[in-house]
């Protein structure tokens, strides 16, 4: 088979076995020349607007529209820029306003929302929606009205998404994703799967809206795999689908996997059609690898990478002794450990001293969307500065050992401290704020958060979620949100995040 290509992602399964079914969702069944159709429509009506090297955005839950609407921007050239389905309203306006978006597709269950979102102080010129529209407002099927043609050939230069996820500041930053990059990306998760093929089938119930549900279906849709799509996660269907599509590939967070193990209705027997069973992320739990060995007789596949570049390595073996095991660089990727202090310059360090992971291959990010300060800060001679520490052993496998920067990892969720505070300082009451992440068994890590309140002024903890539900979404708001008298300082002035961390925990030991 041939090095994938986005904009011609379809050609090479579409020529095997046009009548071979590509996805499934809910009770709808679509085949690759099905698939196929929707895309080149799709991609017909973007390429007529003009619309090739604009913005498109999507505002969609995991459906065969999502997905026809990815293949038909990169068909057409187009930039797809999709929204998590679950973004408050507040979120999906930064994201427009950031993106420059000149169409928006969205779900007419979102309409509530995108009504609190000043669409004039967007670059929208069009809103089309999947269902029934307001006013104002076209309908989905419009683009299919169109007969499909054959257009050019896309440039593998040629931005085919942005991703929105929480970086080192306050507010989400887009990361790009070039044709050539992407194709890196397909390339490098059937490295750390293989095999794949096919044969092979797949539920997915994480977001193709994000990271984590784009790489568990345009791979397998290259590969000629079968795609079933779930909105979300639920055990029962969970197992339920282990007995009807029988699965050889299962991807799931730590949190997914917990609630598989914890379920009453698992047979071990339901997991024989499963070939790989894989998480992404820095470490798993050992003592959740060890319950699902036992539970399944499966073994989870570890894969560490990032939004900005992935798949990088992956752990095959099950390790139950030591936490952070990484494994090995899949196909095309290089990692380097490199001295913090010293780190515009990329010193290497020994095997087995701990520094920052370096990472280069074809799946790496060409960039921020403009964020070039971003850019100079991550991007480096060709290698991107993930902000995970690590270290290499003299074998050659490669170990996490934290972090260098303050991001939260919520069930393989990005989320940044700042995103939590400046939505918490809109809440009246609120005089100050902070955040920081905690180990949880369960989810990996759960933002927690401590407010001063404004004097005279005050407000309950679920009346503070409450608010926060309006205003970012629900895998951001914080497990416990405390109140503080005194917010402790650094030297600099600034909030002391680690000094707030360290008291939680003694409050928590306390109790």
């Amino acid at each position: 088979m041939s090095a994938p290509r986005l904009d011609r992602l379809l050609d090479e399964p579409l020529a095997r076995d046009p009548a071979k079914l590509a996805l499934a969702c809910d009770e709808r069944r679509v085949t690759y020349a099905d698939l196929s159709d929707l895309e080149r429509r799709i991609a017909t009506s973007l390429h007529d607007a003009r619309l090739a090297g604009e913005r498109v955005a999507f505002l969609l839950p995991n459906s065969i529209e999502l997905v026809a609407c990815y293949l038909g921007c990169w068909r057409a050239g187009v930039t797809a820029v999709p929204f998590e389905y679950v973004d408050a309203p507040p979120e999906i306006a930064y994201g427009l306003g950031d993106s420059a978006a000149r169409w928006l597709i969205v779900h007419q269950e979102k309409l509530a929302d995108l009504a609190r979102v000043d669409l004039a102080e967007t670059s929208l010129e069009r809103v089309l929606v999947v269902g029934t529209p307001a006013t104002g407002h076209a309908r989905f099927d419009e683009l299919l009205a169109v007969a499909a043609r054959d257009l050019p050939d896309v440039p593998p230069e040629t931005l085919a998404f942005i991703l929105y996820t929480s970086g080192s500041t306050a507010l989400p930053k887009g990361v790009t994703h070039s044709h050539a990059s992407a194709a890196g990306i397909v390339r490098s998760v059937l490295s750390a799967l293989a095999p794949v093929d096919a044969s092979s089938r797949m539920v997915v119930h994480d977001s193709v809206g994000h990271m984590g549900g784009w790489i568990e279906v345009f791979p397998l849709l290259w590969r000629g795999a079968t795609v079933a799509l779930e909105r979300d996660f639920d055990p029962a269907r969970f197992h339920a689908n282990l007995r009807t599509w029988r699965p050889t590939i299962v991807g799931a967070h730590v949190d997914h996997l917990w609630q598989i193990v914890r379920d009453a209705g698992a047979r071990r027997e339901d997991f024989d059609c499963v070939a790989t069973i894989f998480t992404g992320g820095d470490e798993l739990p050992l003592a959740l690898q060890q319950a699902f060995l036992e539970r399944t007789g499966k073994p989870v596949l570890v894969g560490w990478g990032m939004t900005e570049a992935i798949w990088l390595t992956a752990a095959r073996t099950p390790e139950l002794i030591r936490r952070g095991y990484l494994g090995r660089p899949v196909d095309e990727v290089e990692v380097r450990v490199v001295e913090i202090d010293d780190a515009r310059l990329g010193t290497d360090v020994a095997d087995g001293e701990v520094g920052e992971l370096w990472v280069r291959g074809p799946m790496v990010t060409p960039g921020y969307w403009r964020r070039p300060e971003a850019d100079r800060a991550v991007l480096i001679d060709g290698w991107l500065r993930t902000g995970d520490m690590g270290l290499r052993t003299a074998d050659g496998d490669y170990w996490f050992t934290g972090r260098a920067k303050q991001i939260i990892e919520r069930n393989s969720e990005n989320i940044t401290p700042g995103e939590i505070e400046q939505a918490l300082y809109r809440h009246p009451a609120v005089a100050e704020a902070a955040a920081f992440g905690v180990p949880d068994p369960d989810q990996g890590q759960v933002p927690i958060a401590y407010v001063r309140f404004a004097e005279g002024a005050g407000a309950t903890e679920d009346e503070l979620k409450t608010f926060l539900a309006t205003q970012i979404a629900a895998f951001k708001i914080p497990a416990r949100i405390l109140a503080i008298d005194v917010l402790p300082l650094t030297h600099s002035g600034k909030i002391d995040h680690k000094a707030l961390a360290a008291r939680y925990a003694a409050d928590t030991a306390t109790r």
